[in-house]
């Protein structure tokens, strides 16, 4: 079998390993000065790595949040195991390779001598480590706190009011490499206010102490999540029209993910007077229709919803499947409900 074969065959294994081993770690305490000398891909992939936890965090929309001073705040967190994540990749990955050689061999395009090492690497599964947090009477979400730094000082917990939006579901949760959990926290108009303007950096905290007395099954040590910046400028004397649009349209976002449809639909309405093209203010205006049972009304607002992308977007590839769906679920009901009417015999 030629070189150039060999290496055509083995690529894909290859190149699919690579994309997997480099991927974001949770961060830990940095290495030693003197490091060990430089190991194999073969080594590492061979090594007894620990079970590890990953928390990231997001405040409002991804990436960096810069609000007004008094803009209500969610705090977003989610936990993953991409340890389990990436070994079940590779088990996919090494499972697909398998098919094909031996479909490869079958049809005689690789002969019996030449397969075996492909054969070998193909059938190495690895073991999927899992991570278990908390316990039935006391959720992992109690393992979790928020810390903050500002210019010059280092991280140090959270004194702000925030509060749980909702208590999960499951509170002992294990992570393996297909599951991930999700928990918000709110800071409502009232605290923010309270909050001083200025630049903030913030991380969410994932920490169980070695000598805690649970489980031996659960996992312990500390995780960060990649820390996120917050800006908090003052409320200037006079909001121009884009400010009060985004401020009504944070404030609807805080209230729809807390379940405070009235003021959910009161903040929409107060963004849309701003600036009428808010697709997403059109969306929690339908949300919040839905929620209080004005099924009519929801469907319009998903419909204006639609009507704005394809105006805003009108190359788009995709289509609004999520706005579509909704507007299909609203004619049911309705058709339902029309049906309904109908069937009742008049007094």
């Amino acid at each position: 079998m030629s070189k150039l074969r060999w290496a055509l065959l083995i690529l894909p294994v290859i190149a699919i390993a690579a994309v997997i081993f480099f991927v974001r770690r949770p961060q830990q305490i940095a290495a030693p000065e003197s490091s060990p000398p430089a190991k194999s891909i073969t080594e590492i992939e061979q090594e007894d790595a620990p079970p590890l936890p990953d928390v990231s965090l997001q405040i409002n929309e991804p990436g960096e949040a810069q609000v007004i001073q008094g803009t209500p705040l969610i705090f977003t967190v989610r936990a993953a195991n991409p340890r389990a994540a990436n070994t079940l990749a590779t088990n996919q990955a090494h499972e697909r390779s398998l098919a094909l050689i031996q479909e490869k061999l079958s049809k005689g395009e690789l002969s019996k001598q030449d397969s075996e090492p492909m054969l070998e690497l193909a059938r190495v599964k690895r073991e999927i480590k899992t991570v278990q947090l908390g316990t039935s009477d006391r959720g992992w979400e109690k393992f979790l706190h928020f810390e903050v730094q500002t210019a010059g000082s280092p991280f140090a917990p959270v004194n702000w009011p925030l509060t749980l939006v909702k208590s999960p579901d499951v509170k002992s949760v294990l992570l393996d490499g297909s599951s991930n959990v999700q928990i918000q926290y709110a800071l409502n108009p009232q605290s923010a206010d309270k909050v001083p303007a200025g630049d903030y950096v913030l991380q969410a905290v994932l920490e169980v102490a070695a000598g805690t007395s649970l489980p031996q099954e659960l996992w312990r040590g500390r995780v960060a999540s990649v820390p996120v910046k917050l800006k908090i400028t003052p409320a200037p004397a006079q909001l121009s029209a884009a400010d009060r649009a985004s401020m009504n349209l944070q404030r609807a976002e805080f209230f729809s993910t807390t379940s405070d449809w009235a003021n959910a639909l009161q903040s929409a309405q107060d963004a849309l007077k701003e600036d009428p093209k808010l697709i997403r203010a059109q969306m929690i205006q339908g949300e919040a229709k839905e929620a209080r049972g004005d099924l009519a009304g929801a469907k319009d607002a998903f419909s204006q919803a639609v009507r704005l992308f394809y105006e805003q977007y009108p190359d788009s590839y995709e289509r609004p499947q999520y706005l579509l769906d909704r507007i299909a679920a609203l004619d049911k009901r309705l058709g339902s409900q029309l049906g309904r009417v109908v069937a009742t015999p008049s007094p």
